[in-house]
Formats: C-alpha cells, sequence, structure tokens
C-alpha cells in the first residue's frame, strides 16, 4: 500500500519508533520515545512537530486507503507462554493531521513487525516475528478494528540455515500485490515468500503458486513489487543481498533473474557474526539488509544497509526488470533499520534506529542519486514513516 493521502491543503509525517522502556533490537540503550510523532511539512521543506501521540513499541505504521486512519503494529512480547502483541488503530484529523486513539487487538502472537490494509480494504494483515504467525483483523465501518479472524502459523515448516536467527519461521512482512489479486508473505527464519488470496472472511487461501523459495540462509526481510507488478524485490537481511524475480499474475508465481549486493564490492562489511549472547545484535564489521522501496515510476530502487550505515542505489531496468548499482550514500547515522520515499518522489527519509536521528535525502529525478547534502531531524529511535497531503 502507498502511504500518501491528501489531507486539508498541508502535507505530514508520522514517524514510528520503539518506545521506553524497551530496547530497539540489537540497541545498546533504552529509547526514549513514547510513540508515534507527527510532523507538519511546511512549504519551504522544514518540518515541524506538531504531535506525539502514546502507544508502546509502533515499530510499523501503514494508512488506509482514504487515508483516514493509521494502523500500527505493537512489536511486543516475551516468549510463546506470554503473547502480547497488538495492532492499534488512531483516526487522523483531516484538517489538523493530528491522530487520535481508537483501539487495539492483540494479534495473537510475539513481536509483530508489519502491517498493511488488504486490497479490499477490509481488513488489516499483520506478521508476528516472533511467534510464527501471519494474522487478519476486521476493519469495521468507524475504522477501528475487530477480533482476529484468521492465523496462518508456520512453526511446523522448519527452519534455515542460519542458527542464530532462523531457528524457526520468523515472518517478517505481509503485503499486497499492485493489482490486490496476491498477498505475500516474507518469512526470514525459513527463507521464503508464501502466496496466498485473500478470502471473503479474512482467510488466507494458497494461491496456484504458493510458495517461492530463497537462497538458503539469506533470510529475506522485505520486498516491494515493481508498480508494473511484473516484478518483485526481496532484500535479503542476513545475506545483504537483494534478489529480482520476474512476477506472472496469472498464477502469483516468481521466477528469480538476478541477485545484487548491496554492498560495494570493496565494502569491508562482510556478513555478520554474531554476538552469541545476543544474536539480534550485529558485531563490528557486520551488515544486515534493512528496509526496501521503489520509486513510483519504478525507474529507481534504494535499499538501507545496518553496519555500513548507507543507502544503496540502484538503477531498474525498463526491460528486464534487472537492477544497476550507482552509489551508495551515508546516511550519517547508526543502524538505518526503515525508510520511505515521500509520495512526490522527490526526498527520502531515513530512521537511524540508534542514533537517534532522520535522515532525509532529496533525490535527483534525472538520475536517481540522493544529494549529498541531506538535512536532519533530531528525534528518538525513528524507525518507520508514512506520508499523507501530498
Amino acid at each position: 500500500m502507498s502511504k500518501q493521502a491528501s489531507v486539508s491543503n498541508a502535507r505530514f509525517m508520522y514517524t514510528a519508533s520503539y518506545t521506553y522502556p524497551h530496547f530497539a533490537p540489537g540497541a545498546s540503550k533504552q529509547s526514549s520515545a513514547k510513540g508515534i510523532s507527527v510532523y507538519k511539512i511546511e512549504t519551504d521543506g522544514s518540518l515541524e512537530l506538531i504531535q506525539i501521540i502514546e502507544t508502546p513499541n509502533p515499530s510499523f505504521i501503514t494508512l488506509n486507503k482514504d487515508n483516514t486512519m493509521l494502523y500500527t503494529v505493537n512489536e511486543l512480547g516475551v516468549d510463546d507462554k506470554k503473547l502480547e502483541g497488538m495492532v492499534s488503530a488512531f483516526n487522523i484529523n483531516q484538517q489538523s493531521g493530528e491522530l487520535s486513539f481508537v483501539n487495539s487487538q492483540p494479534t495473537h502472537g510475539n513481536w509483530p513487525c508489519h502491517c498493511e490494509v488488504d486490497a479490499s480494504g477490509r481488513f488489516l494483515m499483520s506478521a508476528n516475528y516472533g511467534s510464527a504467525n501471519f494474522v487478519t483483523h476486521p476493519i469495521n465501518e468507524d475504522g477501528s478494528l475487530g477480533e482476529c479472524v484468521y492465523q496462518h502459523t508456520n512453526k511446523a515448516n522448519g527452519s534455515g540455515a542460519e542458527a542464530n536467527r532462523q531457528s524457526a519461521s520468523h515472518p517478517h512482512m505481509i503485503t499486497n500485490s499492485p493489482s490486490g489479486k496476491y498477498v505475500l508473505g516474507v518469512d526470514l527464519g525459513i527463507d521464503q515468500i508464501l502466496c496466498w488470496t485473500m478470502g471473503e472472511n479474512g482467510s488466507l487461501d494458497s494461491a496456484p503458486v504458493p510458495i517461492a523459495n530463497i537462497a538458503s540462509g539469506n533470510g529475506p526481510r522485505h520486498l516491494v513489487f515493481h508498480p508494473s507488478e511484473k516484478a518483485v524485490y526481496v532484500l535479503n537481511e542476513l545475506s545483504s543481498s537483494i534478489d529480482v524475480f520476474r512476477f506472472y499474475s496469472e498464477r502469483g508465481s516468481m521466477i528469480w533473474t538476478q541477485s545484487i549486493s548491496m554492498l560495494p564490492t570493496d565494502s569491508d562489511y562482510v556478513r555478520p557474526d554474531f554476538d552469541p549472547t545476543n544474536p539480534g545484535k550485529v558485531m563490528p564489521g557486520g551488515n544486515t539488509g534493512g528496509e526496501i522501496c521503489i520509486d513510483s515510476k519504478g525507474n529507481y530502487l534504494y535499499a538501507s544497509n545496518r553496519g555500513m550505515n548507507s543507502v544503496a542505489q540502484f538503477k531498474v531496468s525498463p526491460e528486464t526488470f534487472k537492477l544497476t548499482a550507482l552509489d551508495w550514500a551515508p546516511t550519517q547515522g547508526d543502524c538505518p533499520r526503515g525508510m520511505a520515499i515521500e509520495p512526490d518522489d522527490c526526498h527520502l527519509c531515513i530512521g537511524n534506529q540508534n542514533s537517534d536521528r532522520i535522515t532525509r535525502f532529496t533525490i535527483d529525478r534525472q538520475t536517481g542519486l540522493l544529494n549529498t547534502k541531506p538535512t536532519f531531524i533530531d528525534t528518538p529511535t525513528p524507525v518507520d514513516f508514512a506520508f499523507i497531503g501530498y
């Protein structure tokens, strides 16, 4: 789903964060954030903080189609004996852009890390990283969330090659295809992309080709479709690479065509070594992939490197949909976990999780390259973004 909207004549940016007293994954200090920050984007491009609405660990946010509602996961949980994950709904004031809390519902799982409204607008889909289940919640007429109606659990489906991160299934994303015909689930733990159709009751029903396999140990984290729906780009967290697949909408099938590194060929950042006392922490010299996004025309693709602390920039071939590396831009912050292109395709915002800084690049629309002099916004533990008013 595109993170954009039209609210009065103003523009707003919503920033998600991990919150106090929690630690962001791999972080060495507690977050001081309180919830979701709302910024007004002024006509001169500056941003003014107008609201912070409290909610625990809103690590990923998304909007409904008419942009009257914002939904977030609340990434909570300890172990399978105490399932604390939630999703929450917020109303968007159509004049001020400010949020008001509507309600929350349990996800019947741990560490929900991604959510999206399905193509029909009737369900919120989410992925529980810790408890290995994808779930759906009905969206009521007033935008509030109903009780969970469906769960797809991958626990019986084995593990991956990386012992520290792939000892079990770990769903990391659930998203619509551009046409809305299919729902794709990304599972980091078992190196698979799952494909479903959405049932009338919110069930995730297997598509004709229900699984696409990723190379063992790559750890797929997020994916993005080409706007034409003819290609899928999968960001692999553990191998710091991107797999390019041709997508065939007749059956929902994915055919691999390319793998490309997110790192320069002369990079010192290699596959990470893990601290056994903190498996999620990347040790010095290591890198993991963070986020992936593509511009609205499908010409340029961007991916964030956590460790190298950079944004890899790629050109998309209009014929083959394959990628060519263009450049790497330092984020001038630590651990760029999440990022998003603003709906005008002119700016890219990065959340540097561990240095409490948002980096906002200007995009050269002729070359796809990021300006070497970004602007910065200081805010605690920023990790995801949504935009309205464009």
